[in-house]
């Protein structure tokens, strides 16, 4: 929203320097992006053209001599509308013009030119740039043009958030200026003189047939007018707004929704069929050509204004080409209404149509300004162009029901925000945010303003009392503590134990957005059948919801690891969601991604059976399972009695590669709503062993494809007095035959109740020895 000082000003007074009231106006909640002047300009002055000379060397070329006030400048022009006794825009040398270009004293095709004559675009005034600028010709020529035009200003954009529909206007922001100063604004005149009117009977009808969707519809008539450009002090503020100038009927609705916030639309009356406008939903199919010049096939769902036959608008949204106001017209027809702010958001959306009329509908404008702004427009286009006011006012529907009353707790002001506010301050405050107070006790009866459409609770009003005096005035403090907290759940107890226990393990906690895309979907080896898509994605990014939480943990570490983060652990708890057996399931996961030098896949075995072993989690297998995203060589499922609890393993190369990640990076993921369930709260005292153990290293060769963890869990079943057995190290190579592996297991031995002999131990080890070459064919290794 682009808001010109000078026109608040003129609505209200204020002490504040533009800078000043950027920062009043960003801390109550309107953030001022940028400050930038308009229309001022050095060395650029008023000149008047008093004699034209072809161009010796160049046949579409003119040398132009051009009174400046202190002498006159010959300077070479190209433009096809020099005239003589025209008065124009002259840059002199030394001049700077929007877009960083600066003046210089040039030579063209054998002739110096120490200037230039300007066009609306070079001066950044328009759009305009077939012809050079004619200014008003009582212009004195060598003034300045900013101080001769009168357009020097100073603009200021303000981020408009999404329930402040009644900020759309300069009306709006200088009411936020009177809450602060205490200053009474001055609402712009809507009053149309006697000698401006012409009373007519047998006028057009006007038929709502949605009357939900347009509980107001108003217009007036205006006969007579003469369409031109629009003049100085009018072309101005259009330019002011940030739009562009059309004619002076039209320029004069564009600047009225600036100025007060009422979008309205002028129709050629003339161009209307059957003396009637009807409101109506459009019928399926039905198309309007609108004013740029797109078809538009519209639906039932749609809101028109239409003749007897034929839309001529989209309601809220744009007009007609039909029935534009151009050149030719002589009779306007001038609309204002209130639409169905839901109505126009699904249709400028659907029809991917916003403008700055659907902008402000959309967000709800104030059904009081509706008849001020029609009166305001047609008073102005009156005195643009010519006509007389035709009256009555053609009036359908009555002004939609906004009154609403809050009861307000004047003292919930400081338990909520813990500071000391006196009730004469708040009642200040509201007031002069047009708040109505009616005053009791304990509780004040509070009516909203109309226009203020996003206040509705008291919660509300503290927010009102609160930006107002400022944020930065409210004083910092702790809220009272009670004798206890709240206890936590199971799940959040397990969470913060894994949390911490990781934390010990190095690792660092982040939060990926549980929506993702196509990307993810790949890296994570899902069909679309199991991947849950959102209906409504902001963005090709936000697709679906995540089944997996390791992908968006590489994209953490790929963006590290390629900022020079070259040893990165990383974890997260959280939600993961799955389509399976026609069902959407939701799982708590826990995922964690090392890139790290000299780390291993045994490492992270390591850290996995130490999560498993924290949440006492019983036996578990692990076993060799080709998952899509893991390395083959290295990819481990994670079974609990033949259930499906996780898995981990070194990242796949192409994964490595497209996400320009080391070779050596690993990853694993579990489910937590596992561990949760089986975690115990109790903890169980074991007595530390009272006798010493024997520790023997057995190397076995064995087929390649036996599972190591199942030859592991063998040794536990079958022999006795074994206390631990660890995998310590596996070997293919020289003196292994082929197809086959060496793996060498610690064995633990302890007897709980006396010293165990090496004779005993022997004797437990050739069993074991001997069990395993049965079981299969497995036989010591020999240096």
């Amino acid at each position: 929203m682009r808001v010109s000082l000078n026109e608040l000003k003129r609505l209200v007074d204020f002490p504040y320097s533009p800078e000043e009231l950027a920062d009043k106006l960003t801390n109550l909640g309107l953030e001022v992006r940028e400050i930038s002047s308009f229309g001022k300009f050095n060395k650029v002055v008023v000149g008047k053209i008093v004699d034209i000379k072809k161009h010796p060397n160049a046949d579409r070329l003119n040398i132009v001599k051009v009174n400046v006030g202190e002498g006159t400048v010959s300077l070479v022009c190209g433009a096809p509308n020099v005239k003589e006794g025209y008065c124009v825009a002259v840059a002199l040398e030394g001049a700077e013009l929007p877009g960083g270009i600066k003046v210089k004293k040039t030579k063209i095709r054998g002739v110096f030119s120490p200037g230039m004559i300007c066009s609306e675009r070079e001066l950044g005034l328009g759009e305009d740039h077939s012809g050079i600028m004619v200014l008003p010709s009582d212009l004195t020529p060598g003034s300045n043009l900013s101080h001769a035009l009168g357009i020097e200003d100073v603009i200021l954009d303000i981020e408009i958030t999404s329930n402040r529909g009644d900020c759309l206007s300069i009306l709006g922001i200088a009411r936020e200026i009177a809450a602060l100063t205490g200053s009474k604004v001055r609402i712009p005149s809507d009053k149309i003189k006697d000698n401006q009117i012409a009373k007519e009977t047998d006028l057009l009808s006007i038929q709502i047939d949605n009357p939900e969707l347009c509980p107001l519809y108003t217009a007036r008539i205006i006969r007579d007018v003469k369409i031109t450009s629009s003049p100085y002090w009018l072309w101005q503020k259009v330019l002011l707004s940030g739009a562009r100038p059309i004619n002076n009927v039209v320029d004069v609705t564009n600047y009225v929704m600036w100025e007060i916030g009422q979008p309205m639309h002028p129709f050629d009356l003339d161009r209307i069929e059957g003396k009637k406008i009807v409101v109506r939903q459009a019928r399926e199919g039905e198309v309007l050509v609108t004013l740029d010049d797109k078809l538009r096939t519209l639906n039932k769902n749609m809101l028109v204004i239409a003749s007897t036959h034929i839309p001529i608008a989209l309601a809220g949204i744009m007009g007609g080409k039909n029935t534009q106001v151009q050149s030719s017209t002589c009779n306007v027809l001038l609309e204002a209404a209130y639409f169905d702010p839901i109505c126009v958001g699904k249709t400028s959306r659907k029809l991917g149509l916003s403008t700055e009329a659907s902008y402000r509908f959309e967000r709800g404008i104030d059904p009081a300004m509706v008849e001020k702004a029609l009166d305001r427009a047609a008073m102005l286009i009156q005195k643009v162009a010519g006509g007389k006011i035709v009256e009555p006012v053609l009036r359908e529907g009555k002004k939609p029901s906004r009154k609403k009353v809050i009861y307000f707790r004047p003292s919930r002001v400081n338990r909520i925000i813990g500071n000391r506010i006196s009730f004469s301050t708040i009642e200040n405050i509201l007031k002069n945010l047009e708040f109505e107070i009616d005053k009791n006790k304990s509780k004040w009866k509070v009516t909203v303003p109309t226009f203020r459409g996003d206040v509705e609770r008291e919660i509300d009003l503290i927010e009102e009392v609160c930006r107002v005096y400022g944020y930065n005035e409210v004083g910092k403090s702790l809220p009272s503590l009670g004798s206890g907290g709240g206890k936590k759940c199971k799940e959040e107890k397990v969470k913060d134990e894994i949390r911490n226990l990781l934390k010990g393990c190095g690792f660092y906690e982040v939060v990926t957005n549980p929506l993702v895309g196509e990307k993810s979907k790949r890296i994570s080896a899902l069909n679309s059948e199991k991947m849950i898509p959102i209906r409504n994605p902001l963005s090709i990014q936000q697709r679906f919801l995540r089944a997996y939480l390791f992908p968006g943990l590489l994209e953490v570490a790929s963006f590290n690891y390629n900022q020079e983060k070259r040893n990165l652990r990383i974890m997260e708890i959280g939600k993961t969601f799955i389509r399976e057996d026609k069902k959407l399931k939701e799982i708590l996961s826990l995922s964690a991604v090392v890139v790290e030098d000299n780390f291993d896949l045994f490492h992270l075995k390591g850290i996995v059976e130490l999560i498993l072993q924290q949440a006492k989690v019983g036996k578990v297998q692990f076993r060799a399972y080709p998952f899509p995203f893991l390395s083959p060589a290295e990819s481990i499922l994670v079974l609990e009695k033949e259930l499906n609890i996780g898995f981990f393993g070194k990242l796949n190369v192409n994964f490595c590669e497209e996400l320009k990640l080391p070779l050596n990076s690993y990853l694993f993921e579990i489910n937590m709503d596992f561990i949760v369930s089986t975690y115990k709260e109790e903890k169980k005292y074991h007595p530390l062993p009272r006798f010493p153990s024997l520790k023997r290293d057995l190397s076995f060769v064995m087929r390649e494809d036996i599972p190591a963890e199942e030859a592991k869990q063998y040794i536990l079943n079958k022999a006795r007095y074994v206390e631990k057995v660890d995998l310590i190290d596996v070997y293919q190579g020289a003196n292994i035959p082929e197809g086959h592996k060496s793996i060498t297991f610690s064995l633990i031995f302890r007897h709980p109740d006396r010293t165990l002999t090496d004779s005993e131990v022997n004797s437990i080890q050739d069993k074991i020895i001997k069990s395993m070459e049965e079981k299969w064919g497995a036989y010591l290794r020999k240096e």
